[in-house]
């Protein structure tokens, strides 16, 4: 592992190895400091971004625990705690809140759920 990771998700956008985590605090692992995204090249992790601390710190209070899925070049991060999604762009390496979502949450633990896909019609002869 590349360094100290808390609920780390595994994900295959464009036909590539990518790990989300967070970065947990050495004195204290449970605790996140920081939210990082590597690619597997090789046998080796290469860490693509690290969530800058400003959005960090715009999700209000991180445990262990936040939900995250990708597709194409967006990877999405959401915590339990905060009904924002927050968008890396592996094109750009650009962190980005989402558009505004006006669907609220109903419990405090609540997240959206769902996964990314690539929807596609293939016709052979």
């Amino acid at each position: 592992m590349p360094c100290p990771l808390t609920c780390g998700r595994f994900m295959n956008p464009k036909e590539k190895l990518v790990m989300v985590g967070g970065i947990g605090k050495h004195d204290r692992p449970g605790i996140i400091k920081g939210i990082g995204i590597w690619v597997l090249s090789g046998k080796e992790w290469q860490e693509t971004g690290r969530m800058p601390h400003k959005f960090f710190q715009g999700f209000g209070e991180f445990d262990d625990v936040f939900a995250s899925s990708g597709t194409d070049d967006l990877i999405y991060i959401q915590s339990y705690g905060c009904p924002a999604l927050l968008v890396f762009d592996f094109n750009q390496k650009q962190w980005k809140w989402s558009q505004k979502c006006p669907v609220t949450k109903k419990f405090p633990l609540q997240l959206f759920t769902g996964f990314c896909f690539e929807p596609r019609l293939e016709i052979a002869p």
